[in-house]
């Protein structure tokens, strides 16, 4: 289907644009939802307003509100329950998430494609119990369920992949009868580049992005171009400890090299380790590292900088609260070019969800001199020496990261590249319309039009292969988004098709099972079968989400505003401030999964 002849299921996004402004407008003059009225001895409690967050600051956040902006009309207009929007920059976004602040009840978000998330370890792991509550750890949905997380505990230690495979399924299967997450649509990778400044190295499956190394590599400058010249959001460059704020991007790969990195269609490749091998059931790997690889100070790289990176980095897991904690019994520098990792159990998720991301080889004596040993988030750094084919020439927290190839480095980058942080998606596209940025990642549909339609000339979108899906992501702490059945009539009330053509331009498809993995992950359930389906079609079904409240006891007073079933347990799921670890009562598994 061509980009002119693209529709949303039969109806165009201009058409949806204006039919959301209109619908948005009837919303804010009063609420008409809801189904049949009840007498008021029938009706428990009645449903406050509802806050639903937009994240901004990142790319697609028009998109987003957009999405976010349905949702508030479906809410209000189908179930009878007002929604107010609230704004929150993706760094407070996430600090409200991790506390449990209980800001609000849904976002629509995204898992972005990151090469990490296709071990299902760095999906599943982040929705453990133990990362729930108000602990600053990343399970953004408060999501706190034994049965899953005794599964995700269980593919942690599986001895062979059918095995683990099993144990995803299941754990997939557990939190998608949960309806967790609301799944809308998949998702797509958009860069673009400037063809009068970059003739570009091969894209593969990964496209044209920063989390792309390869493609960085074989990318090099013409015309008056001086290098790559790229965006990314400001938070993603906040700290040089780049641990500390995550992504790895645009950190490893480039200014650290990894052990193993996942080269241009995600495998994984030899990186600063020119080979590695896995023995004893996943609970030993052997890594050999490259001979006469230095740092960008001339110093050597030896396994003992690689034995202190993986130290260091399990010691402050606390600290850094991406990085995922594994059953080390002993990292050992054997020799300056070998170094051996033995888990106390299989630790299956470990080679493939933590080595291409975190491994970057750090320079022990630079980072112990900084007082990385004291102050793991801030060290004091007099430069930055890196491990990658790139160093640093200069670097501006949130705003600008400047590298040029290293002349020593085995690899041999093509071009300096730049990249600069842009707060809003029209700045960075407005730099990119006149040269100032000559790769332009993330890509947003509205982008992608603009780039079509009057930049063909000048520039190419490259789309690459995505594996997760837009989310309208429930807050599982308190009411009303704890329950189970308001996220089951959420979900009927949603209008996916027009979703999908926000997000991808009709190039997704709809969702209408829930999981946490697209239909494009390797490790997505092999039918749909284990997973619980939460639409019937892509189109809303209105009455059907009213069905799913009425058999659970809920109802709707004369004004159409929706009620508690009588004698419903507002509780939350356990106290603001507190964690569900703190409640064996109420979570029986907590004494034994969150030691």
């Amino acid at each position: 289907m061509n980009a002119d002849t693209r529709t949303t299921d039969g109806i165009d996004r201009r058409t949806y644009l204006g039919a959301l402004g209109a619908a948005g407008a009837a919303g804010l003059a009063g609420c008409s939802g809801g189904g049949e009225s009840a007498s008021d001895e029938d009706l428990g409690e009645r449903v406050p307003t509802m806050p639903g967050a937009i994240i901004a600051g990142t790319a697609g956040s028009s998109d987003l509100e957009r999405a976010m902006q349905h949702v508030q009309t479906q809410s209000e207009e189908v179930l009878g329950v007002p929604m107010e929007l609230v704004n929150r920059e993706i760094t407070t976004y996430w600090t409200e998430a991790y506390n449990d602040q209980r800001t609000f009840n849904f976002t629509v978000s995204i898992s972005p494609s990151f090469p990490s998330v296709l071990d299902p370890d760095n999906l599943l792991y982040s929705y453990h119990i133990k990362n729930a509550g108000a602990n600053g750890r990343p399970n953004g949905i408060n999501y706190a369920d034994c049965d899953f997380s005794r599964k995700v505990d269980a593919q942690r230690t599986a001895t062979n992949r059918e095995q683990r495979r099993s144990h995803v399924t299941d754990a997939l299967s557990a939190a998608s009868a949960d309806v967790t997450p609301i799944t809308l649509c998949t998702s797509i990778t958009g860069g673009a580049y400037r063809t009068d400044q970059l003739d570009p190295g091969d894209a593969g499956s990964a496209g044209a992005s920063l989390r792309n190394p390869e493609f960085l590599w074989n990318t090099t400058a013409t015309g008056e171009a001086d290098g790559i010249v790229s965006n990314i959001t400001p938070a993603n460059i906040a700290s040089a400890t780049y641990m500390s704020s995550q992504p790895a991007t645009p950190w490893v790969g480039t200014v650290y090299m990894p052990l193993l990195y996942r080269d241009r269609n995600y495998e994984l490749a030899a990186g600063a380790a020119k080979d590695w091998t896995v023995e004893n059931s996943y609970q030993t790997f052997t890594f050999d590292i490259r001979e006469g690889m230095t740092f960008h100070d001339g110093s050597p790289l030896t396994a003992e900088d690689a034995k202190w990176t993986l130290e260091f980095l399990d010691d402050n897991t606390d600290s850094f609260s991406a990085i995922n904690e594994y059953p080390y019994e002993s990292i050992t520098a054997v020799d300056d070019t070998t170094l051996t990792v033995e888990m106390s159990r299989p630790a299956p998720s470990w080679l493939t969800a933590f080595v291409p991301i975190w491994s970057g080889v750090l320079p022990k004596d630079v980072w112990r001199a900084a007082g990385a040993e004291e102050n793991p988030t801030d060290p004091d750094f007099e430069g930055l020496v890196g491990s990658g084919p790139y160093r640093v020439v200069q670097y501006q927290p949130r705003q600008i990261l400047v590298l040029e190839p290293d002349e020593d480095h085995y690899i041999d980058a093509g071009a300096d590249l730049t990249i600069r942080g842009y707060q809003g998606r029209q700045s960075a596209f407005r730099a990119f319309q006149t040269g100032g940025l000559n790769l332009l990642i993330n890509i947003t549909n509205d982008t992608w039009s603009q780039i079509e339609d009057g930049m063909a000339e000048s520039a190419t979108v490259v789309a690459g292969d995505a594996f997760t899906s837009f989310e309208l992501r429930a807050q599982h702490s308190f009411a009303p988004s704890m329950f189970r059945e308001f996220r089951l009539a959420v979900s009927q009330a949603l209008d996916r098709a027009l979703i999908n053509g926000m997000f991808t331009r009709g190039e997704g498809s709809p969702e209408l099972y829930a999981s946490f993995v697209g239909k494009n992950h390797p490790w997505r359930p092999e039918s749909d079968d284990a997973l619980t389906k939460i639409a019937d079609s892509p189109r809303p079904n209105e009455e059907a989400a009213k069905q799913v409240l009425r058999d659970a006891g809920w109802g709707w007073d004369g004004d159409g505003r929706l009620h508690y079933p009588p004698e419903k347990d507002l509780t939350p799921r356990w106290p603001e401030g507190s964690t569900p670890c703190e409640e064996p009562d109420s979570f029986p598994c907590v004494p034994d999964i969150c030691e």
